[in-house]
């Protein structure tokens, strides 16, 4: 059953939901005085100061970059984040993660339940699903699964009626497509929805996240050849593609996790505090890396020659050259970090509060 704890709560744990304090009422209310209007209906505004707004999430879309973040704002960038073009995007909605399974097609999803496409490399997106009628969906699916007499059926019956009861409060928080027709969103309050067709129909998994806290779900991504997912309160999943759901990994940390990172061979999960644990068999056992930060850490990445870089939400920048046994501090900023993405081995792009900007690690 849906765990009773504010919405509040889930965003601060859910740390891209820290960046998003600010700014955002001028979004959700009006387009004129007395009148309301649905940001979910109001096309993100463009505006020369795109670059240097709130943005949260990063995703390569081929060659090219693209961002994401407050206002439901995208911009591309064809020249590895020296330039930045701004997107039409037909909601104002806060947008957090994104994912493009080939140069063209992708997906980004965010705050009241936004699910949104693009065909075009991210130039032009439309809304395949929002919080105003994910409950519906998740309900008439469970409606027609009740009949099994299932106890797990019938909580995420429960709980999908309670989300359609709220409407679009619930952000989506991460996005993963393995190709152009089967991928993953996850969300606040164990949201997790699975399309098999391009995301022209979703289907809820509520019951295949073994979450009956209803935890929130922050990162998802492919590590060392397995998708796993992290979340609040320790929470750590692996795809189980026998049993078709996300089964538990155990870890040594209870604290709440934001990110997860892998190559062949290893496995990062990082979170609060500056918390950080490798695996090097698929998550079977966990070891804690070492640093001296104790701000959360957000994102994660490889540079070009292997090293690991991660940042974190206080303006840290700590890159290891040795499997994360030791880092080093290459950069400390004002403002906060959202996320990170290489170009090369030399250089990155750092997303947050203050914008997107192409940053050497020299």
């Amino acid at each position: 059953m849906i765990a009773n704890k504010s919405l509040t709560t889930a965003m601060i744990n859910g740390m891209v939901l820290a960046t998003l304090v600010l700014g955002h009422v001028a979004d959700v209310c009006a387009v004129s005085p007395g009148r309301f209007q649905d940001r979910l209906d109001i096309p993100s505004t463009f505006t020369a100061r795109a670059v240097i707004s709130n943005l949260i999430g990063v995703c390569h879309a081929g060659g090219n970059y693209v961002v994401v973040g407050d206002g439901g704002r995208i911009l591309l960038s064809a020249d590895k984040g020296k330039n930045w073009v701004q997107s039409s995007v037909p909601v104002s909605s806060p947008l957090v993660a994104c994912n493009f399974p080939t140069p063209q097609k992708g997906w980004a999803v965010g705050h009241d339940g936004a699910i949104l496409h693009t065909v075009d490399g991210g130039k032009h997106w439309e809304r395949q699903l929002d919080g105003r009628k994910v409950g519906d969906v998740m309900v008439a699916y469970y409606e027609k699964q009740a009949h099994t007499g299932d106890p797990k059926i019938a909580r995420a019956l429960d709980d999908a009626r309670r989300i359609q009861q709220e409407g679009p409060s619930k952000p989506f928080m991460d996005v993963y497509f393995e190709n152009e027709r089967s991928g993953w969103v996850i969300g606040a309050f164990n949201m997790i929805l699975k399309t098999a067709d391009g995301g022209k129909t979703w289907e809820p998994w509520l019951e295949r996240t073994v979450n009956d806290n209803a935890y929130s779900l922050h990162a998802l991504a492919v590590a060392d050849g397995e998708l796993f997912i992290v979340g609040e309160l320790g929470l750590v999943r692996r795809l189980d593609r026998q049993q078709n759901r996300f089964v538990p990994v155990k870890t040594p940390y209870a604290g709440s996790l934001f990110g997860v990172s892998g190559k062949p061979g290893v496995v990062y999960i990082y979170g609060l505090r500056g918390n950080v644990f490798s695996s090097q068999d698929k998550g079977q056992s966990w070891q804690a890396l070492k640093q001296d930060m104790g701000a959360a850490l957000v994102g994660g990445t490889f540079l070009d020659d292997g090293r690991l870089v991660l940042v974190s939400n206080a303006g840290h920048v700590l890159v290891s050259n040795d499997k994360g046994d030791s880092f080093i501090r290459t950069r400390d900023t004002e403002g906060m970090f959202s996320t990170v993405a290489p170009v090369d081995r030399n250089s990155v792009i750092l997303v947050g509060i203050r914008g997107v900007r192409l940053q050497s690690l020299k």
